[in-house]
């Protein structure tokens, strides 16, 4: 493995299995990218000026720091994966600090949208309902969504497994009044034979752009204002086990993170000024003096 390419190549192909399909696409293109900048060369003689060059090219072609912040974190994990492999001594990418992100407005659901989509719901289809309250009560990502199959969902105990990310499964949990939901749905689910358990109604199994268009859907007939997506359906589950006391390490494991992780806290744990001075004035160690505070009960 001597040049750069030959790094990449090894690279994709150690991944295959271990990461989604989507996942190594998206590797892919922005690794293609980093090697046609820096042309033919030679492993050993990629170094961090060679990379922070590279950043400066991204930015001189005004791209929004999210792209450039992700072509820098593909780079970040090649030589990563290099060092593990002892192909060379250090992830020299370390070296080239990351673009600055511009500061983050909560992606979730807002409580008033929830609020009109939860009135909206028994007047939608027995399926649409379902999958609503199954993304609002579990968390899932949509592709674990659309993973469910007859077998993988247990009623009794309130779970399922599903598949997500590098076809990793793991199970998820939700309410009864999802499990009525799903229960209900399976009594007119299509006697088709996908063993997809979301189907359509010509009896195919249900997709990711299926949900998507069906939310956007059920959006406006709801009269939701902002986000309503099944992304925007997983911010909102996080942030409200968090503003009832859940706390980062049991998220993270519900949202499927891997243990430790700081996507929880970084994507997850994001709030607005207005929901900050709120927790401030519950849980300062002066709120109970002030008579603000939660706590009132001694």
């Amino acid at each position: 493995m001597n040049s750069l390419k030959d790094a990449v190549d090894g690279f994709l192909v150690a991944t295959a299995g271990e990461v989604s399909v989507s996942t190594r696409s998206w590797y892919r293109r922005r690794l293609t990218m980093f090697t046609e900048f820096v042309g033919p060369m030679c492993l050993a003689d990629v170094s961090p000026e060679k990379i922070r060059a590279w950043r400066a090219h991204l930015v001189d072609q005004e791209l929004s720091s999210h792209y450039i912040h992700g072509c820098q974190r593909a780079v970040r994990r090649l030589f990563s994966w290099l060092a593990s492999e002892k192909i060379i001594e250090r992830n020299i990418a370390r070296d080239v600090p990351l673009v600055r992100l511009p500061a983050q407005a909560p992606k979730a659901l807002t409580d008033d949208d929830l609020t009109r989509i939860l009135a909206r719901l028994p007047a939608e289809d027995v399926r649409d309902r379902a999958i609503i309250l199954f993304l609002i009560d579990t968390g899932c990502r949509v592709g674990g969504l659309c993973s469910l199959t007859l077998d993988s969902l247990d009623l009794s105990n309130r779970c399922a497994t599903v598949i997500e990310k590098g076809q990793r499964g793991r199970r998820v949990y939700f309410t009864e009044m999802t499990a009525e939901a799903l229960a209900l749905y399976r009594t007119v689910r299509p006697a088709v034979d996908p063993p997809a358990l979301f189907v359509t109604n010509a009896g195919k199994a249900l997709s990711t752009n299926g949900v998507r268009l069906m939310l956007e859907r059920v959006g406006k007939r709801a009269g939701v204002k902002g986000r309503c997506n099944a992304h925007s359906f997983r911010h909102a589950f996080a942030r409200s086990f968090l503003r009832n006391g859940g706390n980062l390490a049991a998220l993270g494991r519900i949202l499927g993170h891997a243990p430790g992780s700081s996507v929880t806290a970084k994507y997850y744990a994001v709030w607005d000024d207005r929901e900050l001075q709120e927790y401030h004035g519950r849980f300062s160690p002066l709120a109970n003096h002030n008579g603000n505070g939660r706590h009132e009960d001694k």
